[in-house]
């Protein structure tokens, strides 16, 4: 996702840009109207705190809370940081608001795929079904009197890559209004972004969701102002050979990954909401998707499938809500 090139500031208008490279991706920074010293100091302490929530919430960092909870939760409930149990408590109440279509404890079933990808086989029932044993926040047990947490099933372990990066843009724009900021774009790399205010050239940030086979083509054009958008995807991952094409997303209601080309895109006015939507609309039947979006606000979303046509892969938007 790009911010349209013909929407760009014009050159009278003050505008400050900082990256770096945060959450396994790059984090981009855009304010408008901030004077240089006043922007460098809001980077630095916006840097500095996604650098915190990464230690937290990162399931690589060996030395991380969520690390320690993997290891050590399926013997003895665990005391996390108060920053984690928040989080976790958050998972879980989007767990049910969505059916059980967003779940962060898919690790094992996920791992699972990829092993056999790697081998250009995929795995027997039986293997699937043993996995699936393992996942599911209905065996994640939060006890709200000790403020402690136990795995049920022993190889259980929780991933929030899912939601990090919408959970750390809503803190991101909260504190920059809380320093009067009132006009920026915040993004994770082209899949989950964040605008507060106006576009410095127009009423609205203009967003692109790009083609999958051309990512100089858009194929939709979100007009934000002060939400979020994510984008999840089934992006190609298939060491299978033959004709059959799965993504990296797998579905928790069969412990099978999505097949086929396609994206979800959700723009919300909850950072967290917008990331844990693309996925879980992504896995959920079309059928069943408004009841999910029911009890949810201002919401808009779009599915991008790619259909094979003359050798390329086509673009059509199958299924939308909120526009």
């Amino acid at each position: 996702m790009e911010e349209s090139i013909s929407d760009r500031p014009s050159s009278r208008t003050q505008v400050f840009h900082r990256s770096c490279f945060a959450m396994n991706t790059r984090f981009s920074m855009v304010l408008v109207d901030i004077d240089s010293e006043t922007a460098e100091a809001m980077a630095t302490g916006v840097e500095r705190d996604l650098r915190a929530l990464e230690r937290l919430m990162s399931r690589f960092d060996l030395e991380s809370p969520v690390s320690d909870l993997n290891r050590r939760a399926s013997e003895n409930a665990v005391h996390p940081p108060d920053g984690l149990w928040e989080i976790l408590s958050l998972c879980r109440d989007y767990w049910q608001r969505t059916r059980g279509a967003f779940d962060i404890t898919l690790w094992p079933l996920n791992q699972l795929w990829r092993e056999h990808f790697d081998r250009g086989e995929e795995p027997t029932e039986e293997a699937i079904e043993r996995a699936r044993q393992r996942v599911g926040l209905e065996r994640l047990h939060l006890d709200e009197t000790d403020r402690t947490v136990r795995f049920e099933s022993e190889g259980m372990s929780i991933d929030l890559g899912g939601f990090g990066k919408g959970f750390a843009l809503e803190r991101v724009a909260a504190s920059l209004r809380t320093q009067g900021v009132e006009r920026a774009f915040l993004s994770f790399g082209e899949s989950s972004i964040t605008v507060l205010g106006s576009h410095p050239h127009g009423p609205a940030w203009p967003v692109g969701i790009s083609d999958m086979f051309d990512p100089q083509e858009n194929v939709r054009i979100f007009q934000m102002r002060n939400e979020s958008l994510s984008t999840s995807g089934t992006t190609p991952y298939n060491g299978m050979g033959g004709e059959r094409v799965f993504g990296q997303i797998v579905n928790p209601r069969n412990g099978r990954p999505i097949e086929g080309y396609r994206t979800m895109s959700v723009a919300s006015p909850s950072g967290m909401e917008a990331e844990v939507l693309s996925t879980a609309l992504l896995v959920t039947p079309e059928r069943d998707r408004a009841a999910i979006l029911s009890g949810f606000s201002n919401v808009s979303a779009v599915e991008i499938v790619y259909h094979s046509s003359a050798g390329e892969y086509v673009p059509r938007s199958e299924w939308q809500y909120g526009f």
